[in-house]
Order: structure tokens, then sequence, then C-alpha cells
């Protein structure tokens, strides 16, 4: 017995493994995909978008560890009732409990991991992503760059240029910035040089005439023999990267100006109400599927329903997890119910699978004897020994 213990164990943690291994690089590709190009082109290093990867981790844990379980759980319970290896443990004389203890264990320890993750080091990890994201686009690098196009360093800065002359100098250069409407200035040059120093560059204009518009009556024409322009643009000064910087003690109490602020304290009170009950979910929908999956007769017909149904009911609470966190952040009323999303499907996945063994207590036997009654009595609880020889020789 503790050697198939051992085994259920073992293939839970490989498996919920692999689905988050999947999960987050999946996550990591998608959110950071604007920095790729930033690499090629020398703006930010390998290093800084592996540390973006790091700190942005969990946040992909503390949305996506409910899937992360679902998955993992539905897979491996629907092949060992699918190889007859939950027979062979009912056979062996294990309640529906007993076997749904493993995955139990999984949501119980998905859900201390999602709690340190959205309580603990989400806020002390986002602010790092957020500073060496907006660095980033606040860099321009010559090979960002592209002829014949108009190339938009900031909302109030475009360069042009016709061609390139040699890696850090162009041909034909057209710089335009607008200040403000019917107030911009035009500059137009021979060639252009760009200058680097601590990772900033200097386009170094020679040989041109920049024209300055500050109205109609003031328009003025000035010749230059060197002209220079800075690309990098300058900092923004972000206010409020969200709620993820705030640990979730402000967020449960916010300060008095929020308070006074019906949807403003709607909005703090969800997150912080919502990084408790997201972690909360992994028990929740640990304990829906394995009600689903654990008890019944064995047979293809009802194992295939069983699947369908777990598959349907984990994405209808998925959905209705997104809807009632919306609501909550426009009705502050509602966020108490907002404890339910866990607990239904906890308390439905425990009555299904008490219910197994109480109405059931020995449904595995009918049909293999049914299946096996032509064959020798000592085949007949030959299904006792396939798991523990399974896991035996894993």
């Amino acid at each position: 017995m503790t050697t198939v213990v051992r085994y259920m164990y073992s293939r839970l943690g490989l498996a919920f493994l692999g689905v988050m291994a999947v999960l987050v690089v999946n996550e990591m590709l998608y959110k950071t995909k604007e920095l790729y190009h930033l690499v090629f082109s020398n703006v930010i290093s390998v290093t800084e978008v592996l540390i973006v990867w790091a700190t942005l981790m969990p946040v992909v844990f503390y949305h996506l560890a409910p899937e992360m379980v679902t998955i993992a759980l539905l897979a491996r319970y629907y092949l060992w009732r699918q190889h007859n290896e939950i027979l062979a443990l009912r056979s062996m004389g294990l309640s529906c409990w007993q076997i749904a203890m493993p995955g139990i264990m999984v949501g119980v320890c998905a859900t201390v991991f999602c709690a340190i993750m959205s309580m603990y080091v989400l806020p002390a990890t986002f602010g790092k992503a957020m500073e060496i994201r907006f660095a980033a686009e606040s860099r321009v690098a010559p090979g960002m760059l592209l002829e014949g196009v108009q190339n938009t360093i900031s909302p109030q800065l475009s360069l042009s240029f016709q061609h390139w002359l040699s890696a850090d100098i162009v041909g034909e250069v057209v710089v335009t910035q607008d200040r403000k409407p019917g107030d911009f200035t035009f500059v137009v040059a021979e060639r252009g040089r760009f200058v680097e120093k601590n990772g900033d560059y200097v386009l170094v204009l020679e040989s041109g005439s920049q024209l300055v518009h500050n109205s109609a009556e003031d328009v003025r024409r000035v010749s230059f023999d060197q002209l220079s322009i800075p690309l990098t643009v300058p900092e923004r000064h972000v206010l409020d990267h969200g709620f993820y910087e705030l640990p979730i003690g402000m967020l449960l109490n916010p300060p008095e100006a929020v308070q006074r602020d019906p949807l403003q304290l709607a909005v703090w009170l969800a997150e912080g109400h919502h990084r408790v009950i997201n972690p909360l979910r992994c028990i929740g929908t640990a304990l829906l599927l394995l009600g689903l999956l654990v008890p019944g007769l064995q047979g293809y017909a009802e194992l295939i329903v069983r699947l369908l149904l777990a598959a349907a009911l984990t994405f209808a609470e998925s959905s209705a997890s997104t809807i009632a966190f919306v609501t909550a952040q426009r009705h502050a009323d509602v966020i108490p119910l907002l404890y339910l999303l866990p607990l239904i499907p906890a308390g439905l996945g425990a009555l299904l699978l008490s219910l197994g063994d109480r109405h059931h207590p020995r449904w595995i036997l009918i049909p293999a004897l049914w299946r096996n009654k032509s064959r020798p009595p000592s085949e007949d609880y030959s299904a006792g020994a396939t798991l523990a020889g399974r896991a035996s020789l894993d």
C-alpha cells in the first residue's frame, strides 16, 4: 500500500509540475513579447528579460494555480480510471476518500503555494519587472530604426532618413517635434551620427536647418553645422502599476481617501479578497473533480460522461469566478458572497465522494466479476495487483 500511495503522489506531482511549466512558459512568452525585438536591437540584455520573467512568475501562479490543479488532476485520474487502476484500488478495499486523498493534497499544496505568491511574493517583485519594462520602452537604439519610414521616438518626436551610410551614420535626415497644436519644430540635415553614452543614444545632425513654428506670426529658420538631439524618451514616472504592488493588508484596509469613494473602495476590496479566494479555489476545484472522477461504476461510457461533466463544470466555475470578481469591483456589497466560489465546488465534491462510498460500497467488484465469470476464480481478483505491479515497476 505504501508503494501504491508513493506511486500516486509521484505521478500527480510530476503532472502538476509539467502543467505548471507549460502554462508559465506560455504566459511569459505572451506577456513579454514586446521585449524580444528590444533584445535583438541591443536595447536590453537577455539577463534583463530573464529578470522580468522571474519577477512576473508570481502573477502567473497567482492567477493560474486553480487551472494548473484542474488540468493535472483531470489528466491523471482520467488515465487511472481508463486503465482500471481506480478499479484495482477499490478492489483492495480503499474508499473514495482514500483514493482521492493524493489529489486533495495536491490541491492543498497548490493553495499554500498560490497564497504565498499572491500575498507576499507578488507585491515585492512586481515593481522590479515594471521598472525594467518602462526603462526598456524609454530607450532607443539605432538598430530599431528603419530607413525610408517615419520612426516614432516618442509621441512628440519622430525621425526619418533615406538610407544608412554606415553602422552608425544615416543620410538625409528629417526630424519632427510636435510640442502642442500649432507649435512644432522641423529639422532637415544631410547626415546624422548616433553617439552612445551609458546605454543612451544621441543623434548628432550635421549640415542642416531647423524650422521653429510657434504661431502664424512666429516662424524662424536657423541653419546649423551640428545639432544634438537625445533619442532617450524622458523617463515616465509611473504613479500606479495597478494593485499588484500593494500589500494585502492595505487592500483590505484602504486609506481614508479610498474609503470615501465607493467605486475605488470596491476595486481595492475585491483585489484584496481575490488574493485569498483564488488560492482557496485550488482546493475547491480539486474536490469537485475528484468527486466526479473517483466514484461511479466502471465503464467506458460512464467514464466519458464524467470526464465531459468535469471539464464543463470546471470551465463554468472559472467563468463564474471571473464574472463574480468583475461584479464585485463595482458593488462592494457582494464581496462576502465571493467566498462561495471555493465553498460550493468543495462541498459538492465532498458530497459526491461521500455518496460514492455510501451507495456503492462494493460497486467495483460487480462489473469485474461479470466480465470474468468465465475465468478461474483465481483470476477474479487479479485486478487488485495491477496498480501495485505498475508502481513497483516504475
